[in-house]
């Protein structure tokens, strides 16, 4: 598609490179889910505030939040709570999975959008489109054929190895 466009996808690659860096750092800490989400929420928290110090200084602050009612200001403020708890539950599966299953993982939220983008809402899906994600894909496969083959390799050694040390039956 960069070819076809004529444009490196910056943020694109901007954002798989920060979430796996991102996923490393977090798979590499020895802290509990709990523990991690809260650094990470701290860590954020100054940027938030100055966003909405940002925020509160435009012309347009009043219009956008003042004039919303109640019940739609304190769904926003529970949304972040509701979020939460996803987040916990992903970074306690994130450390019991390979992070190389995770990686595999993250593909198919994307994946399912793109099926009902195209199929439920009839989005337009180009030739160049559709050949960018076969090779997504083939890689993809590629790599589970791979990490497969190996664990089926180690799991054969292990299995012989375990069974040299039994007594033969008579």
């Amino acid at each position: 598609m960069t070819l076809f466009y004529g444009v490196v996808p910056w943020a694109a690659l901007f954002l798989a490179f920060s979430f796996a860096f991102y996923g490393l750092i977090k798979k590499l800490l020895n802290a509990s889910a709990m523990v991690g989400l809260t650094i990470e929420t701290l860590l954020m928290t100054p940027f938030a505030l100055l966003f909405i110090t940002w925020l509160y200084q435009q012309p347009t602050y009043e219009q956008a939040f003042v004039s919303i009612e109640n019940g739609t200001t304190w769904l926003l403020i529970g949304a972040g709570a509701v979020t939460a708890i996803p987040l916990l539950l992903f970074a306690i599966g994130a450390r019991r999975i390979p992070l190389s299953l995770i990686g595999f993982l993250q593909y198919m939220a994307p994946t399912i959008m793109l099926l009902i983008g195209i199929f439920l809402y009839k989005e337009p899906f180009s030739h160049i489109q559709f050949l960018a994600f076969l090779f997504i894909w083939v890689g993809l496969f590629i790599f589970t054929t791979s990490k497969t083959t190996a664990f089926k390799k180690i799991t054969r050694r292990l299995f012989k190895s375990n069974h040299k040390h039994e007594p033969k039956a008579s």
